[in-house]
């Protein structure tokens, strides 16, 4: 089992789809979710909106494994950062996107600690070289920051008892 908190799939899920967010500043809904979730573009969904919303709401915590591909495809994530212990997206993303990664993982892998530990010096003197003086990378990256959410057209928002009055009152003496 993987070292780290156990932070709930609907948090992990909550992490990914405020990365998702469009041009416009809103997040995808839970169809276009579900539509994402297909193998093929057009073809049919791992799950319906209802289970999405379901999932992102904490109610149902433990989806199948068509499922947990579907999310991953849809949130264009490692499908491992789903699973419990698993948190770090970031060293995730570059196992499961970089080849080279991989290979350095598996040279250092009967070399215990002490080549671990040289591994990690040798990746921060090339993050110093390459003008990267933070040496501490977050586990989930940082989302670009995103635009307000401007409101959506509908229902005006209901009036404070107060609010109501002054409008009332207003509207009786005509200003």
């Amino acid at each position: 089992m993987p070292h780290g908190p156990d932070i709930p799939l609907a948090s992990k899920l909550a992490v990914l789809l405020s990365r998702k967010r469009g041009a416009d500043g809103k997040t995808p809904s839970t169809r276009a979710i579900a539509a994402a979730t297909a193998e093929t573009p057009g073809g049919k969904p791992a799950m319906t909106h209802q289970v999405v919303n379901d999932l992102l709401n904490g109610i149902k915590t433990n989806p199948s494994t068509s499922q947990l591909l579907g999310l991953a495809r849809a949130f264009d994530c490692p499908v491992a950062y789903l699973l419990p212990g698993y948190n770090g997206l970031t060293s995730l993303s570059v196992y499961e996107e970089q080849q080279d990664a991989r290979e350095a993982l598996r040279l250092v892998h009967d070399l215990g600690q002490a080549g671990v530990a040289e591994l990690l010096e040798a990746a921060r003197e090339i993050r110093a070289r390459h003008g990267r003086s933070d040496l501490t990378v977050p586990e989930v990256p940082e989302p670009q920051p995103s635009v307000a959410e401007p409101p959506r057209p509908g229902r005006r928002r209901r009036l404070s008892f107060t609010e109501a009055a002054e409008r009332a009152v207003s509207d009786l003496e005509g200003t």
